[in-house]
Protein backbone atom coordinates (compact mmCIF):
# COMPACT_ATOMS: atom_id res chain seq x y z
CA UNK A 1 0.00 0.00 0.00
CA UNK A 2 2.93 2.42 0.71
CA UNK A 3 4.55 1.76 -2.48
CA UNK A 4 1.40 2.40 -4.31
CA UNK A 5 0.92 5.89 -2.73
CA UNK A 6 4.46 6.34 -2.84
CA UNK A 7 3.78 5.81 -6.76
CA UNK A 8 1.06 8.07 -7.22
CA UNK A 9 2.71 10.89 -5.53
CA UNK A 10 5.72 10.37 -7.70
CA UNK A 11 3.55 10.46 -10.46
CA UNK A 12 1.37 13.34 -9.36
CA UNK A 13 4.77 15.24 -9.25
CA UNK A 14 5.81 14.04 -12.44
CA UNK A 15 2.63 15.40 -14.19
CA UNK A 16 2.82 19.23 -12.06
CA UNK A 17 6.42 19.07 -13.46
CA UNK A 18 5.59 18.93 -16.50
CA UNK A 19 3.24 21.36 -16.58
CA UNK A 20 5.65 23.70 -14.91
CA UNK A 21 8.29 23.30 -17.66
CA UNK A 22 5.92 23.61 -20.36
CA UNK A 23 4.59 26.78 -18.74
CA UNK A 24 8.41 27.94 -18.69
CA UNK A 25 8.76 27.24 -22.28
CA UNK A 26 5.45 29.03 -22.65
CA UNK A 27 6.82 32.17 -20.73
CA UNK A 28 10.43 32.25 -23.36
CA UNK A 29 7.69 32.70 -26.18
CA UNK A 30 5.97 34.97 -24.75
CA UNK A 31 9.44 37.15 -24.28
CA UNK A 32 10.98 36.77 -27.90
CA UNK A 33 7.11 38.78 -28.76
CA UNK A 34 5.49 34.93 -30.28
CA UNK A 35 3.43 33.75 -27.01
CA UNK A 36 2.22 30.21 -27.93
CA UNK A 37 1.44 27.03 -26.06
CA UNK A 38 2.30 25.18 -29.41
CA UNK A 39 5.75 26.56 -29.98
CA UNK A 40 6.35 25.94 -26.12
CA UNK A 41 5.43 21.99 -26.45
CA UNK A 42 8.04 21.55 -29.69
CA UNK A 43 10.52 23.46 -27.61
CA UNK A 44 9.93 21.01 -24.71
CA UNK A 45 10.27 18.19 -27.46
CA UNK A 46 13.24 19.19 -28.67
CA UNK A 47 15.06 19.62 -25.14
CA UNK A 48 13.92 15.49 -24.44
CA UNK A 49 15.02 14.61 -27.30
CA UNK A 50 18.99 16.42 -26.49
CA UNK A 51 18.46 14.88 -23.00
CA UNK A 52 17.96 11.58 -24.46
CA UNK A 53 20.44 12.07 -27.24
CA UNK A 54 22.74 9.70 -25.24
CA UNK A 55 20.45 6.72 -25.10
CA UNK A 56 19.31 7.04 -28.70
CA UNK A 57 22.46 6.67 -29.68
CA UNK A 58 22.79 3.34 -27.69
CA UNK A 59 19.76 2.31 -28.86
CA UNK A 60 20.43 2.75 -32.96
CA UNK A 61 23.79 1.68 -32.60
CA UNK A 62 22.56 -1.42 -30.73
CA UNK A 63 19.42 -1.85 -33.28
CA UNK A 64 22.10 -1.79 -36.04
CA UNK A 65 24.59 -4.28 -34.62
CA UNK A 66 22.42 -6.85 -34.10
CA UNK A 67 20.71 -6.44 -37.53
CA UNK A 68 24.02 -7.00 -38.66
CA UNK A 69 24.64 -9.99 -36.34
CA UNK A 70 21.82 -11.71 -37.45
CA UNK A 71 23.73 -14.65 -39.62
CA UNK A 72 25.52 -15.29 -36.71
CA UNK A 73 22.93 -15.75 -34.32
CA UNK A 74 20.85 -17.30 -36.48
CA UNK A 75 24.17 -19.67 -36.84
CA UNK A 76 23.86 -19.95 -33.06
CA UNK A 77 20.22 -20.81 -32.99
CA UNK A 78 20.55 -23.38 -35.35
CA UNK A 79 23.37 -25.48 -34.16
CA UNK A 80 22.37 -25.62 -30.42
CA UNK A 81 18.60 -25.88 -31.25
CA UNK A 82 18.89 -29.15 -29.22
CA UNK A 83 20.36 -27.62 -25.97
CA UNK A 84 18.89 -24.83 -24.87
CA UNK A 85 21.05 -23.84 -22.01
CA UNK A 86 24.56 -23.99 -24.69
CA UNK A 87 22.45 -21.73 -27.02
CA UNK A 88 21.86 -19.29 -24.42
CA UNK A 89 25.79 -19.20 -23.56
CA UNK A 90 26.86 -19.25 -27.14
CA UNK A 91 24.09 -15.98 -27.73
CA UNK A 92 26.11 -14.21 -24.17
CA UNK A 93 29.36 -14.63 -26.02
CA UNK A 94 28.25 -13.44 -29.23
CA UNK A 95 26.72 -10.25 -27.83
CA UNK A 96 29.94 -9.45 -25.20
CA UNK A 97 32.05 -10.52 -29.09
CA UNK A 98 30.18 -7.92 -31.07
CA UNK A 99 29.41 -5.32 -28.44
CA UNK A 100 25.59 -6.04 -28.51
CA UNK A 101 23.18 -4.96 -25.79
CA UNK A 102 20.35 -7.05 -26.45
CA UNK A 103 18.24 -4.05 -23.99
CA UNK A 104 19.82 -1.25 -25.10
CA UNK A 105 17.02 -0.58 -27.95
CA UNK A 106 14.48 -0.62 -24.86
CA UNK A 107 15.98 2.06 -23.10
CA UNK A 108 14.55 5.07 -24.85
CA UNK A 109 11.07 3.41 -24.92
CA UNK A 110 11.07 2.53 -21.38
CA UNK A 111 12.00 6.17 -19.90
CA UNK A 112 9.59 8.11 -22.56
CA UNK A 113 6.58 5.86 -21.23
CA UNK A 114 6.23 7.60 -18.28
CA UNK A 115 6.57 11.24 -20.00
CA UNK A 116 3.95 10.13 -22.44
CA UNK A 117 1.79 9.09 -19.68
CA UNK A 118 2.57 12.21 -17.58
CA UNK A 119 1.85 14.59 -20.57
CA UNK A 120 -1.26 12.92 -21.12
CA UNK A 121 -2.80 13.81 -17.60
CA UNK A 122 -0.92 16.93 -17.02
CA UNK A 123 -1.99 18.36 -21.16
CA UNK A 124 -5.58 17.90 -20.47
CA UNK A 125 -5.81 19.80 -17.14
CA UNK A 126 -3.63 22.61 -18.20
CA UNK A 127 -5.42 23.43 -21.07
CA UNK A 128 -8.57 23.66 -18.80
CA UNK A 129 -9.16 26.96 -17.80
CA UNK A 130 -11.20 25.94 -14.90
CA UNK A 131 -8.17 23.95 -14.09
CA UNK A 132 -5.23 26.13 -14.61
CA UNK A 133 -6.93 29.78 -14.36
CA UNK A 134 -3.56 31.05 -15.61
CA UNK A 135 -3.80 30.22 -19.37
CA UNK A 136 -4.02 32.39 -21.63
CA UNK A 137 -6.78 30.68 -24.00
CA UNK A 138 -6.06 32.99 -27.06
CA UNK A 139 -2.49 31.33 -26.85
CA UNK A 140 -3.62 27.68 -26.83
CA UNK A 141 -4.55 27.43 -30.40
CA UNK A 142 -1.58 26.40 -32.88
CA UNK A 143 -1.69 26.52 -36.36
CA UNK A 144 -5.38 24.73 -37.37
CA UNK A 145 -5.91 23.44 -33.60
CA UNK A 146 -8.37 25.81 -32.08
CA UNK A 147 -7.23 24.42 -28.36
CA UNK A 148 -3.88 22.10 -27.79
CA UNK A 149 -5.90 20.69 -24.73
CA UNK A 150 -8.89 19.09 -27.12
CA UNK A 151 -8.55 15.98 -29.48
CA UNK A 152 -7.74 16.86 -33.31
CA UNK A 153 -9.27 13.63 -34.83
CA UNK A 154 -7.49 14.29 -38.58
CA UNK A 155 -4.53 15.95 -39.36
CA UNK A 156 -2.77 15.23 -36.38
CA UNK A 157 -3.22 11.54 -36.34
CA UNK A 158 -2.44 11.28 -39.86
CA UNK A 159 1.13 13.13 -39.32
CA UNK A 160 1.90 10.88 -36.09
CA UNK A 161 0.92 7.73 -38.58
CA UNK A 162 3.06 9.39 -41.53
CA UNK A 163 6.17 10.45 -39.32
CA UNK A 164 6.12 7.31 -37.15
CA UNK A 165 6.58 5.33 -39.87
CA UNK A 166 9.07 7.01 -41.87
CA UNK A 167 11.24 6.69 -37.85
CA UNK A 168 10.18 3.40 -38.14
CA UNK A 169 11.30 2.96 -41.32
CA UNK A 170 14.45 4.68 -41.14
CA UNK A 171 15.62 2.98 -37.73
CA UNK A 172 14.98 -0.34 -39.66
CA UNK A 173 17.21 -0.47 -42.34
CA UNK A 174 17.35 -2.95 -44.61
CA UNK A 175 16.62 -5.35 -41.73
CA UNK A 176 14.12 -8.36 -43.26
CA UNK A 177 12.72 -9.20 -40.04
CA UNK A 178 8.80 -10.32 -40.74
CA UNK A 179 7.45 -9.27 -36.96
CA UNK A 180 9.74 -5.94 -37.49
CA UNK A 181 7.76 -4.88 -41.05
CA UNK A 182 4.46 -6.27 -39.65
CA UNK A 183 5.17 -3.50 -36.72
CA UNK A 184 6.44 -1.29 -39.42
CA UNK A 185 2.67 -0.82 -40.53
CA UNK A 186 0.86 -1.81 -37.09
CA UNK A 187 2.08 0.97 -34.58
CA UNK A 188 1.60 4.24 -36.80
CA UNK A 189 -1.97 3.06 -37.50
CA UNK A 190 -2.40 2.19 -33.60
CA UNK A 191 -0.63 5.67 -32.83
CA UNK A 192 -2.74 7.11 -35.18
CA UNK A 193 -5.94 5.93 -33.80
CA UNK A 194 -4.90 6.47 -30.15
CA UNK A 195 -4.01 9.97 -31.04
CA UNK A 196 -7.63 10.92 -32.08
CA UNK A 197 -8.45 10.63 -28.56
CA UNK A 198 -5.37 12.56 -27.77
CA UNK A 199 -5.31 15.86 -26.90
CA UNK A 200 -3.59 17.90 -29.44
CA UNK A 201 -0.86 19.15 -27.44
CA UNK A 202 0.31 15.24 -26.64
CA UNK A 203 0.02 14.63 -30.57
CA UNK A 204 1.92 17.41 -31.45
CA UNK A 205 5.01 16.07 -28.99
CA UNK A 206 4.46 13.02 -30.58
CA UNK A 207 4.96 14.28 -34.05
CA UNK A 208 7.86 16.19 -33.55
CA UNK A 209 9.12 13.78 -31.24
CA UNK A 210 9.15 10.84 -34.33
CA UNK A 211 10.90 14.25 -36.84
CA UNK A 212 13.63 14.62 -34.30
CA UNK A 213 14.07 10.95 -33.49
CA UNK A 214 14.39 10.33 -37.88
CA UNK A 215 17.09 13.06 -37.54
CA UNK A 216 18.83 11.95 -34.99
CA UNK A 217 19.02 8.63 -36.62
CA UNK A 218 20.90 10.20 -39.90
CA UNK A 219 23.06 12.21 -37.77
CA UNK A 220 24.13 8.96 -35.52
CA UNK A 221 24.75 6.71 -38.56
CA UNK A 222 27.17 9.04 -39.95
CA UNK A 223 29.68 7.51 -38.10
CA UNK A 224 29.32 4.34 -39.86
CA UNK A 225 29.89 1.54 -36.38
CA UNK A 226 29.43 -1.43 -38.26
CA UNK A 227 30.34 -5.11 -37.21
CA UNK A 228 33.17 -6.97 -38.22
CA UNK A 229 32.78 -10.42 -40.18
CA UNK A 230 34.60 -12.52 -38.05
CA UNK A 231 33.66 -16.49 -37.64
CA UNK A 232 31.85 -18.50 -34.98
CA UNK A 233 33.90 -19.58 -32.52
Amino acid sequence: MTILVQGNNLFASLVAFLSSVIEFFYSLTVNVGIPSYGLAIIIFTVIIKLILFPLTSIQVKSTKRMQEAQPKIKEVQEKYKNNKQKQQEKMMELYQKEKINPFGGCLPLIIQMPILIALFTSLRSFFDPAENPSLVVEHASFLWIPNLGSPDPWILPLLVAGFMFLQSKVSMGNSNDQTQKAMLYMMPIMMAWFSRSFPAGLALYWVMYNIMSTMEHFVIRRDGSGIKKEEIA
